[in-house]
């Protein structure tokens, strides 16, 4: 070990940057108390040592498996404890390279120290909300190095907040590796950072592969190498294994068997190539197919040379259960490749292999002893048996057998759990959870089966090398030898108990790896000898690395780090199942070096972006992909974290209630919200002087029919009503459909003396404690005392009496009537003086509270003490008595004392005439459609002595209109809300006063409110216009969003939060009206609420489970007007707003009501003109559909045909500018969501909002337009690569055209394709119209008449189902599962009385959900089950249908545009002179400047010489051809997308690989000519997998260099292949 005076000496450049750690800690912060775990205490001597050292500078521990590296890191952790522990804002790091690892790690540090420790591992992609979160929770960080380098790339975690940085297994940073480790290190760990981490490594080998070097691993971590020189101390605990190795003889490959069978696998393979050729029509499919077949074949070779044949058939066994996960490129291939011809060649193998392996036997009994020979299984195979087989088994013995193919663990597992000699062996295998095969879960299973005892057997790729606590075994063997001197010393690792042995099986035959071990040996002692004579310090070393930052949030990536930032933008485009946008790469040799271009699918911002000239192919891809990455961000694609917008914009819409993806419960959620009372009705009157004025209003009140009498009442209030309230009306429902229309009559001013004043507030509470408070009359006396003028700031303030008629337009108060109820002897109110209104004629009678005279008691209120019922005394039956008949039998003598047992004490007086007082209701609630009829007034007999006389003068015609009163201020107090809301928005913006208060209400007033009108519609149009202005403004505006973007932009705009924000802003909430009016919370003067409402109250008063309990009733109703309102409702008020202003005003109001609310929809006219202007670019591809014909077609000739032709393009079209429909399809589909929207509103003004909604759902969906497509064959104009797209289109208009109903057509998968051509097309026009709507309702109105049809109107089947259960109170069930790529749902109901189920298959789980909704359905209907509710069919039948209206547009179309003329089509020039290479700093005219175009082969040309000859080599290959793209991915066999300046011979070289044939081979085959003037003449030779018995050679021209002669012939080659067919035609389809 170092001393320390060489310590302190080295790395004098970090030190002083590491002391900053230290120095920055707080040290009376320390934690004052030992933490309750102490690794200290179970520490050895040499980690005590080792910890020491790195505290004192930065680190990397060389120990090997099992010394206890991790224990150390512990112990560094614990002691650098005061700069970690909370409050502290730094953190610890710890790295491990695998999922396994961390979770392993990080369970080992929470037994070992008491620190808060957070684990990331998978595809931890986050928010910066999220990594803030959890550093601020948490003290140590264990994760993937993948996860670190992501967070400090996009800056989410800075490197200055690392107090300690641990890597696990750091042999992988090494100086030439793009290992996260690595990249960490180079880019982030920078010598001018203030603060910079300790660094820890650890490994058992610091030299890892080729290339490594311990020299570079101190360097790139900036520390230096330790390990425990005194071994002795070392052996203490740990035990070194023995070595063995056994040779097995291999054989000669060309032995007859092996030659058999790899011919015949051989065959196989190229019978199954000739067919990908033949059945496969589509490109990307044909390429991918090919790719995986070959890559299926190695693996069977290699399995056939390694394990036999056994080995060979179980790997496809494995392979054809769909595991083809070898390698990663194996896993991109297969999603776009023809799974069936790998399967058939799979089944082929199988089918060969099975009969000659069940030649000697049953084919399942593997312990026959005759099996066990060749080619059955490999010599390899049986010298592995053999030492397993010899190896005495002992209790708690395990073992471990590395191989290095997943393939080869899998198959080798199986072989040896099934001989059944090996039976004291349970095997299992282990391989990494990211090859797809085992889940973590399952990884851990198999894992403490190990440890159990369960299995002592395991079969493991490289992943039980590292870290793993796998416990140690007495037997390790090596099946396939390591590869580098780290796996040689970790595998080692695992044999480390007493006598252990460590073997390898080696070929006797194989030179290269009979030296392997000694060489591993060697590298091992020459590794410590130089780590035990290292005295220099830590070299200082900066790391030139190209990256791109941003100064902004300083996010920065390396140029490695950019590819796969660019596959992941690409990922992020949108995208279907007929098109995966994914980059293309493109190489070709320039004088300066090697340059790469990328072409980015058709549907980015960007197209095409050309690297400058590299030395490599990898560094020219690393410099395109940072230059794309760089021009990406610089036109907004990227944000300024370097992350596709929807990865970045979480967090922020998260804290800033604007992220798209809403849930139901954000929208369901409620809040407390102050409902406005209006300014009008609280202006209080005072009574300081002697009178004061009042405004008045006759209540005028008109019933149908007139059966009924009122009394004459007026409205006062100190101040007039607003203009418009004034003259207020209101239709008031009684029962059987009588109605009574009211209207507010202004009358002038009038004069209350004081007195009067006093008298008017006693009878106003009196009449509203008759009507509302009853009980409280039941006593003797009741107070009329008011102190409401001085109690409450929130009362209501006016005043409802009883009125005399009006004379010359003015009216005067009923004073005389109001005295007589005062006088009445239950208030005890002195000096009334009332006048004698007794008659002469009027004659006294015996009531139960005292001798009153008749005239008293007529037209009075009394109360029945037995029945506890009030009663207006209409008349006195002078001709009746208490003898006369009640009823039919009885009189009403016998009637009370048999009933009540009430003697009636004068039954000879005579009865009297009462009607019951009514209970006050809601006269506001909707109309019931019945026709009204006539109500005969009920009234009853009373004997007098039974009443009580309460109130004088109180007639059943003031009860009456009484009754309706508190409705009419209902509606007043609403009216006179919406009223000022129109004020504010008068005041706000101009356009704000042409919107009407009827209209303004009616958006105000939710369903709920139970009124006859609400603000649903108004809802539905402003939705609509909403989704429209802020689409249209967003696609003016983000020229460079693609649709995608544009689609996240407009939803974070319009989703219910954003616009919940916006309103609560402007206060919108406190105008809603969401509670229906309930007469018992009727509180006006006279009657305050009696619930005070304070902060500190509030939170008991109104609770809101109270609120979900009864949310008819939405709660207490207290003095502050408190309600609870959700969420969605405050959102969709704003909609119905706007439209509302669409509806009396137009769209420029609905737009300025809009920039008012916070939400932007302006936009610019030049706009659309550079937009249509751009659009001539897709001219060229104007031979690829009959233009003229489509135009026809849907009679509009477009003054801009590049935009007609952009419509049809599909992104999977490979277009030299880029381009596709997508961003029209964005405008088209808002502009048809409202020309739909305005058409429904318009033709049903009469459809219920619930009905209108469900109308807009049926019309507005992609299987609808999907219909629009086919009718009107928008399908046969579509420029796209995809023949698979092709045919789903196909099958789906013919499924259509085959007429078994549209209830049959959702039985299959409709391409979301046909939808999007007519949303494209309808977006094309409105732009070529230049936003002219008008123009474009004339022409959608025309095209759209198959979804504005009612009789093929269908409803989801869906909510069919759930309605037609919730009638009958089913439970409606389903499950679902997937077999072969498709889905199976079932949908049931299985109750008492009904039983029935529906069974549905689709490759779409939506569609197959559908379908057995819709069977289900319609097998319940036909049991003759059926929803209590109308269908929508029949409700549209019945409903009125008016002449469809294009609502609220005024705007002025840009006449530019619109009249711009006919646009010459351009003819696509073959001129590669015209192409000009698109360079990075020309991003900003990227729209408007050619890009490269691809090689087109000239159809001039003339044939090549071609000779076909025997194969040029006929051995049999194994491996993968030798020349392959660099990048992996895939190539356009025909260069459509490449540069102009790839060379044919380029080419050539990409289409072999992309083919899996050997590369060409170019040879000079003649020189003619003289020295000086020779000419030179090239042949190419190729071979193809198809065709595997031929061989082709092609010649070129003579020329004078030799570089141009292999030109020509390659270019022969080319044109060969191209008319034979290889390479992909684009006009095969058509």
């Amino acid at each position: 070990m170092y001393g320390g005076e060489s310590s302190v000496a080295a790395a004098n450049g970090i030190s002083e940057r590491l002391l900053t750690l230290s120095l920055d800690g707080d040290e009376e912060q320390q934690i004052s108390a030992k933490p309750e775990k102490d690794p200290r205490k179970i520490a050895r001597k040499y980690q005590l040592d080792l910890c020491k050292k790195a505290l004192e500078e930065n680190v990397v521990i060389y120990l090997e498996t099992g010394c206890g590296k991790t224990h150390i890191a512990v112990l560094l952790i614990y002691e650098m404890g005061h700069l970690i522990k909370k409050p502290q804002k730094n953190i610890c790091i710890f790295l491990a390279p695998t999922v396994a690892l961390v979770q392993q790690q990080a369970k080992v540090i929470a037994n070992s120290i008491d620190f808060k420790v957070g684990i990331y591992c998978g595809t931890h992609v986050k928010s910066l909300h999220y990594w803030k979160k959890e550093v601020e929770e948490n003290e140590i960080l264990v994760m993937t190095p993948q996860i670190l380098l992501h967070n400090l790339s996009h800056c989410f975690i800075k490197i200055e907040l690392i107090a300690l940085l641990i890597f696990d297994e750091c042999h992988y940073a090494q100086l030439d590796s793009n290992h996260p480790y690595a990249e960490i290190m180079k880019i982030f760990y920078k010598m001018d950072v203030v603060k910079l981490p300790r660094i820890c490594g650890m490994t058992a080998s610091p030299k890892s592969g080729k290339g490594g070097s311990i020299d570079g691993l101190e360097a790139l971590l900036r520390a230096k190498v330790y390990t425990v020189e005194d071994k002795d101390e070392l052996e203490k605990f740990v035990t070194s294994p023995k070595v063995n190795v056994y040779y097995y003889s291999s054989g000669d490959r060309s032995s007859l068997p092996h030659m058999i069978y790899t011919r015949k696998l051989e065959e196989i393979k190229n019978q199954s190539m000739s067919a990908v050729r033949i059945n496969s029509l589509d490109q990307s499919i044909h390429r991918s197919t090919k790719k995986l077949l070959q890559k299926l074949h190695c693996n069977l070779i290699f399995c056939l040379e390694n394990l036999g044949l056994w080995g060979v058939l179980q790997a496809s066994h494995i392979f054809l259960k769909g595991d083809h996960y070898e390698n990663t490129d194996v896993v991109e291939e297969e999603s776009s490749s023809d799974s069936n011809v790998c399967n058939k060649y799979l089944h082929q193998v199988v089918s060969v292999l099975a009969s000659d392996c069940a030649g000697d036997g049953k084919e399942a009994d593997l312990s026959s002893v005759e099996v066990l020979k060749e080619p059955y299984f490999s010599k390899k195979l049986l010298r592995l048996i053999a030492i397993l087989s010899s190896f005495r088994l002992q209790p708690n013995m395990k073992c471990i057998i590395f191989v290095n193919r997943i393939v080869t663990a899998r198959s080798l597992s199986h072989i040896l759990r099934n001989l059944k000699f090996l039976s004291a062996w349970k095997c299992g295998f282990l391989v990494g959870v990211h090859a797809g095969l085992v889940s973590r879960k399952n990884t851990n299973i198999i894992l403490d089966k190990f440890r159990s005892g369960e299995l002592n057997l395991l079969v493991a790729t490289k992943v039980g090398e590292e870290g793993l606590d796998i416990q140690t075994c007495c037997l390790v063997i090596r099946f396939d030898l390591p590869e580098t001197v780290a796996s040689f010393i970790q595998s080692r690792g695992r044999a480390r108990m007493p006598q252990s042995e460590y073997a390898f099986l080696v070929d006797r035959g194989n030179r290269k790896e009979l030296d392997l071990i000694e060489h591993f040996k060697k590298d091992e002692a020459m590794m410590n000898e130089e780590i035990s004579l290292r005295k220099s310090s830590i070299p200082i070393t900066s790391f030139d690395e190209r990256t791109y930052k941003v100064d902004t949030t300083g996010a920065t990536i390396s140029s490695i780090m950019s590819i796969s930032l660019l596959h992941h933008y690409c990922s992020k485009l949108p995208h279907d199942e007929y098109f995966h946008p994914k980059p293309q790469f493109f190489y070709y040799d320039d004088t300066d070096g090697m340059v790469c271009t990328i072409i980015l699918p058709a549907n980015a911002p960007i197209h095409q972006i050309v690297s400058s000239p590299q030395s490599s192919t990898e560094a020219a891809k690393k410099d395109a992909c940072l230059r794309a990455c760089k021009a990406l961000h610089e036109i907004g694609a990227l944000t300024d974290y370097l992350l596709p917008e929807q990865d970045d914009k979480h967090e922020e819409l998260t804290q800033d209630l604007s992220d798209s993806d809403v849930s139901i419960e954000e929208d369901s959620r409620a809040e407390l919200h102050e409902m406005l009372v209006p300014a009008a009705l609280r202006k209080p009157w005072t009574a300081a002087g002697i009178s004061t004025y009042f405004s008045c209003y006759y209540i005028e009140i008109c019933p149908t029919p007139a059966d009924r009498e009122y009394r004459r009442f007026g409205l006062f209030m100190k101040e007039p009503l607003p203009e418009g309230a004034g003259e207020m009306k209101v239709e008031l429902c009684l029962a059987r459909g009588r109605m009574v229309r009211s209207q507010l009559i202004p009358c002038g001013v009038t004069r209350f003396h004081r007195d009067e004043i006093a008298d008017a507030e006693m009878v106003q509470k009196m009449f509203l404690q008759i009507i509302l408070d009853r009980h409280k009359f039941v006593s003797e006396y009741v107070s009329l005392k008011n102190d409401d003028v001085s109690n409450s700031s929130s009362s209501t303030f006016y005043l409802l009496l009883p009125i005399e008629p009006a004379k010359h337009g003015s009216i005067s108060v009923d004073w005389a009537l109001i005295r007589r109820c005062l006088s009445s002897p239950i208030f005890k109110l002195p000096h009334l003086d009332v006048g004698d209104q007794t008659s002469q004629s009027s004659k006294y009678l015996h009531l139960a509270n005292g001798h009153f005279s008749s005239d008293d008691v007529v037209d009075g209120l009394v109360y029945v003490p037995c029945s506890n019922i009030f009663f207006f005394i209409s008349d006195v039956y002078w001709e009746k008595s208490g003898r006369s008949l009640h009823g039919y039998s009885n009189d009403h003598v016998q009637h009370y004392k048999e009933k009540f047992d009430i003697h009636l004490a004068y039954p000879d007086q005579p009865v009297l005439k009462a009607k019951q007082l009514f209970v006050l209701d809601n006269l506001l609630r909707k109309k019931k459609l019945s026709e009204w009829r006539e109500k005969e007034e009920h009234f009853i007999e009373l004997p007098p002595e039974i009443c009580q006389l309460k109130v004088i003068g109180f007639s059943k015609d003031i009860g009456s209109s009484l009754s309706l009163l508190p409705s009419i201020m209902h509606r007043l107090e609403s009216f006179l809300v919406a009223i000022e809301l129109k004020n504010k928005l008068a005041e706000s913006f101009p356009e704000g006063a042409e919107v009407t208060t009827a209209r303004v209400l009616e958006a105000l007033t939710t369903e709920r409110c139970s009124e006859s009108f609400s603000l649903e519609r108004l809802e539905v149009l402003g939705d609509a216009f909403l989704k429209f202005a802020v689409g249209r403004c967003l696609f003016l505006k983000h020229d460079a969003s693609d649709e995608g973007q544009l689609t996240r932009k407009r939803s974070n705009i319009v989703n219910n939060s954003n616009l919940l924000k916006l309103a609560t802003r402007k206060k919108l909430q406190v105008y809603i009206r969401d509670q229906s009016f309930e007469p018992d919370k009727f509180y006006a003067f006279g009657r305050p609420c009696p619930i005070n409402c304070t902060k500190e109250t509030q939170e008991n008063i109104h609770s809101q489970d109270y609120c979900k309990n009864n949310d008819r009733n939405s709660g207490v109703r207290c003095n502050r007007c408190h309600h609870w309102l959700y969420n969605k409702t405050i959102a969709d008020a704003l909609e119905a707003l706007t439209g509302a202003f669409i509806v009396d005003s137009g769209f420029k109001s609905a737009t300025a009501f809009l920039n008012w609310i916070g939400v932007e929809v302006d936009f610019t006219l030049p706009k659309i003109d550079n937009i249509c202007s751009a659009s001539e670019s897709f001219l060229p591809l104007s031979s690829r559909m009959d233009v003229e014909a489509l135009e026809n077609l849907v009679g509009y000739k477009f003054s801009h045909k590049g935009l007609l032709i952009q419509a049809f393009v599909h992104p999977s079209f490979n277009n030299l500018l880029g381009g596709c429909y997508q961003r029209l399809e964005f405008l088209g589909d808002a502009v048809l969501d409202y020309l739909i929207t305005s058409y429904l509103y318009s033709v049903y003004p009469s459809l219920k909002p619930g009905h209108l909604t469900d109308l807009r759902s049926a019309c507005v969906n992609n299987t609808s337009f999907a219909d629009v497509a086919g009718k009107w064959s928008f399908h046969k104009f579509i420029i796209c690569d995809s023949s698979v797209l092709r045919e789903a289109i196909a099958k789906y208009i013919n499924i259509g055209k085959s007429g078994t109903g549209k209830e049959h057509i959702e039985e299959k998968t409709c391409p979301k394709v046909l939808g999007d051509l007519v949303e494209s097309f309808t977006g094309a026009l409105y732009l070529d119209t230049g936003f002219d709507l008008k123009l474009v309702w004339k022409t959608m109105l025309f095209l759209l008449d198959p979804i504005i049809s009612i009789t093929k109107m269908q409803c989801n089947p869906l909510r069919e189902i759930n309605e037609l259960c919730q009638s009958y109170n089913w439970e409606l069930q389903f499950s679902s599962s997937k077999k072969d790529n498709k889905f199976t749902v079932e949908a049931k109901v299985d109750e008492k009385n009904v039983s029935a189920s529906a069974l549905a298959t689709n490759i779409s789980g939506k569609v197959a959900k559908r379908v057995a909704s819709r069977q289900l359905f319609e097998c319940l209907k036909a049991q003759g089950y059926k929803t209590k509710l109308p269908s929508l069919e029949e409700v549209l039948t019945k409903s009125e249908a008016r002449e469809a209206k294009l609502i609220g547009y005024d705007e002025t179309p840009s006449t530019g545009t619109a009249n711009s003329g006919g646009v010459e089509v351009l003819e696509d020039s073959d001129s590669e002179d015209a192409a000009k290479d698109y360079q990075l700093r020309n991003i900003s005219t990227l729209k408007s400047k050619p890009i490269s175009r691809p090689i087109e082969l000239p159809s001039h040309r003339k044939p090549p010489e071609v000779r076909v000859t025997q194969p040029l080599r006929n051995s049999c290959r194994s491996g993968l051809p030798t020349a392959k793209l660099s990048n992996g991915s895939s190539v356009d066999s025909n260069g459509k997308g490449a540069p102009t300046n790839v060379s044919a011979k380029s080419r050539l070289y990409e289409l072999c690989t992309s083919n899996c044939w050997r590369p060409p081979v170019f040879e000079c085959c003649q020189e003619v000519g003289p020295s000086h003037l020779k000419e030179f003449l090239f042949k190419v030779m190729l071979e193809m997998e198809e065709m595997p018995n031929e061989a082709f050679e092609f010649y070129g021209e003579l020329r004078a260099r030799k570089k141009d002669a292999a030109e020509t012939a390659a270019d022969a080659a080319l044109w060969y292949l191209e008319h034979e067919g290889y390479i992909w035609d684009r006009n095969h389809d058509k």
